[in-house]
């Protein structure tokens, strides 16, 4: 099958595959990694709509696909430009393939224990640019921000292991040291 003629009905289909086949989080990645980015160069995938952005959050989420047990999730997310997310986990696995523009990510590791409720402190470990055809792997503990540095719409393509709103993920304050649930609104 070539890259044009891969669809979201074949990159579903191989995911349930994967993901019926595998349970480590790693090999889970390893292997649907190079699926998003084969996806994410789809012919006629990026479509007008996908632009739009909910401006009080700074991006939109587009669902594509989503199993009935909210497992396989995969988003077309707009960014605005000078926009993005405060630092955040996910509580499952992740794939990010920039499509257009630029996605900025920070790469934070968390010093405490997580045994003090509601109470966070993170550090901040790197940071690097998500490029349209370039991936961007998470595992589920793991803490990012998303940032739009660019004068224009960035678009990437996520796929999760699970629907993020269904996840119990959280989302940091990094300056007041504060965890808190994170969902967000779904277009």
């Amino acid at each position: 099958m070539s890259d044009q003629d891969y669809d979201l009905a074949q990159y579903v289909e191989d995911l349930r595959t994967i993901t019926s086949e595998e349970t480590d989080n790693k090999v889970i990645l390893q292997r649907v990694s190079p699926l998003a980015k084969k996806f994410a160069a789809s012919p006629g995938l990026i479509k007008d709509e996908y632009y739009a952005c909910n401006v009080e959050q700074g991006y939109s989420l587009h669902l594509l696909h989503e199993d009935e047990d909210h497992g396989n999730a995969v988003f077309v997310i707009a960014w605005l430009p000078d926009h993005g997310t405060q630092a955040h986990n996910h509580k499952t696995w992740g794939v990010v393939v920039g499509m257009e523009g630029q996605e900025w990510e920070t790469w934070w590791q968390r010093k405490d224990d997580g045994s003090t409720p509601g109470f966070a402190e993170l550090e901040l470990q790197t940071e690097h640019a998500v490029d349209p055809g370039q991936t961007s792997c998470v595992m589920p503990e793991d803490i990012h921000t998303v940032w739009n540095k660019t004068d224009a719409v960035s678009l990437s393509l996520h796929t999760y292991g699970k629907h993020i709103n269904f996840t119990g993920r959280t989302e940091f304050d990094i300056a007041a040291k504060t965890e808190k649930t994170y969902v967000l609104a779904i277009e």
